[in-house]
């Protein structure tokens, strides 16, 4: 989805979005019940946990980094689950929150491959259909919507109809 933004060589080298520690576990991401089924038809060696509406992957043990890696992360092809991947994870770097009642998209600060792009490329692609499929996918997945954090821009906000 963000191919216009971020190169698949710089995520490759990259994979920051694919590995967590203790503090940033809660952005694993979250799977609806309809896409789990899909991953474990296609991939059935891939563990899901159930976490409130949805399911996580279960994560192995921490590496000696003290970091916790997706196992459908292959250390050469990246994402096993190619154009199957949960739709958090398409997203990335933009985060779906909810900012006092309202859905908001933000940019994770973590992304380097966003460092140097300008706020206007971010805004374009985001009026450009993509910030509509991404609150749809909210209104339909409400779960997937993840409490805001401090210093995440806000790049969007839901249009609410009275």
């Amino acid at each position: 989805m963000l191919k216009k933004l971020l190169s698949p060589q710089g995520c490759a080298e990259c994979r920051i979005c694919c590995i967590f520690d203790d503090e940033d576990i809660w952005e694993i991401p979250l799977v609806s019940p309809e896409q789990a089924e899909k991953i474990r038809q296609n991939h059935p060696n891939a563990e899901l946990v159930r976490r409130g509406d949805g399911f996580v992957f279960k994560l192995g043990e921490k590496d000696a980094r003290g970091l916790y890696t997706c196992p459908m992360l292959d250390s050469e092809k990246g994402c096993i689950l190619g154009e199957g991947k949960p739709f958090d994870c398409s997203i990335w770097p933009f985060r779906v929150n909810d900012f006092h009642g309202t859905r908001v998209i933000t940019l994770s600060p973590v992304c380097p491959e966003m460092y140097n792009k300008p706020l206007s490329a971010l805004k374009e692609l985001l009026d450009g259909g993509l910030s509509e499929k991404i609150f749809a996918e909210a209104r339909r997945f409400p779960a997937m919507v993840k409490p805001y954090i401090d210093g995440y821009p806000i790049l969007a906000a839901e249009e609410t109809v009275s």
